[in-house]
C-alpha cells in the first residue's frame, strides 16, 4: 500500500522559529533495538528524554511532554502475549494517556502493508493501532517501515537471525530466497524519528519508509555475511507448518518473511531530509567474497 497525502505541520508557540523543539520527548518501548539507538542520538540534544517501559506511568510522563515516540510493539510477541496485546493494546494505553497532556505530536513505527482488514495478525494489529492514533487529536507521523537491521555490533533480531556465527554455519532462510526486500538501516530510522519529532518544518501523515535499494533476501543474507553465505531454504509449506511448532516462529511472522517488503523511499527521504544508506555501506564485503551455492529444504 502506498503513501497517503501528508499535511504541513502547524507551527505553534512551543516551536522556536527555525530551531528544534526543546520540550520533553517520551519514548515507549525505549529499551528495544530502535529505542536504544534513539536514546543515544537524543543524548546530544537538550531535550529531556523519558524512556518508558511496561509498568511506567504514561500519564505522568506525557503530562508536559511535547512529543511521544511510540516504539512498543513486536513481530515476535513474548510467550503469553499476543499480537493485539503487544501492538494494539500498548497504543490504546498511549492514546488514553494523551488526554489532558501537552503532547502535540506522536511518532509511530508501523510496518508496510499494515491494515485493519489484514488477515495477518501482526499487520491487522498495526493497522488498527494506526487508526487509533489518527483519532487521538494530535499531529501523527506514521512510518510504515520495511525490515530494519542494525550495525554489526547491534544487528537486531532480523540481521542476527540471518548472520552466520562462523564460516561453517548455514543460514536458514524462509522461502526460496527470492523475496524482494528493501532493508532499512536502523540509524536511518532514528534520523527519521528525530526529524519528525523535533523539526517544525516537517510534515505529519503516513509515510512508507524503506532502505535505499531493493534486493532478494538471499542477497541481503550474503551482504550481512561479507559475501560468504551458505544458505538453506525452507519451503513455504514447511515454514508454515513449523510456525505452529517451532519456538520463536508464528504464522504471522512466517507470512511476513515470505512476502515482499518494498515501497518507494523517496517521499519519506525528501520530507525528512534523509540520506538512506545501502547495506554495503554498513556491512563491508570481504575482499574474498563470492556467492556460495545454497541448499533447499
Amino acid at each position: 500500500m502506498g503513501d497517503v497525502e501528508v499535511f504541513p505541520f502547524p507551527i505553534r508557540a512551543r516551536w522556536r522559529g527555525e530551531g528544534l523543539l526543546e520540550g520533553p520527548i517520551a519514548i515507549t518501548g525505549a529499551s528495544g533495538h530502535v529505542g536504544t539507538a534513539l536514546r543515544r542520538r537524543l543524548a546530544s540534544l537538550p531535550n529531556d528524554v523519558r524512556a518508558l517501559g511496561r509498568g511506567d506511568d504514561l500519564v505522568e510522563a506525557f503530562r508536559d511532554a511535547a512529543v511521544v515516540v511510540h516504539l512498543a510493539g513486536t513481530l515476535r510477541p513474548e510467550q503469553g502475549d499476543t499480537y493485539e496485546g503487544a501492538n494494539l493494546r500498548t497504543v490504546e494505553r498511549t492514546v488514553a494517556a494523551l488526554d489532558g497532556s501537552a503532547v502535540e505530536r506522536v511518532v509511530f513505527l508501523s510496518y508496510l502493508g499494515a491494515s485493519p482488514s489484514s488477515r495477518n495478525e501482526y499487520l491487522r494489529a498495526k493497522g488498527m493501532a494506526e487508526q487509533l492514533l489518527y483519532g487521538c487529536g494530535r499531529d501523527v507521523v506514521v512510518f510504515r517501515c520495511s525490515h530494519i537491521y542494525g550495525p554489526p555490533d547491534e544487528p537486531g533480531p532480523l540481521a542476527a537471525a540471518l548472520k552466520a556465527i562462523d564460516l561453517d554455519d548455514v543460514v536458514c532462510v524462509l522461502g526460496d530466497g527470492r523475496q524482494r526486500i528493501a532493508p532499512l538501516y536502523r540509524e536511518d530510522v532514528v534520523e527519521a524519528i528525530v526529524n519528525a519529532s523535533l523539526d517544525p518544518t516537517t510534515y505529519h501523515g503516513r509515510f512508507d519508509l524503506t532502505g535505499a535499494e531493493e534486493m532478494a533476501i538471499d542477497e541481503f543474507v550474503e551482504a550481512l555475511n561479507g559475501g560468504h553465505a551458505s544458505t538453506r531454504h525452507i519451503a513455504p509449506h514447511l515454514a508454515r507448518v513449523l510456525a505452529h511448532v517451532a519456538p520463536g516462529l508464528t504464522p504471522a511472522l512466517v507470512d511476513v518473511m515470505l512476502a515482499d517488503s518494498i515501497a518507494g523511499p523517496l517521499r519519506a527521504a525528501r520530507a525528512y531530509g534523509l540520506e538512506l544508506r545501502r547495506v554495503e555501506d554498513v556491512y563491508l564485503p570481504s575482499p574474498h567474497s563470492s556467492r556460495t551455492p545454497s541448499a533447499s529444504a
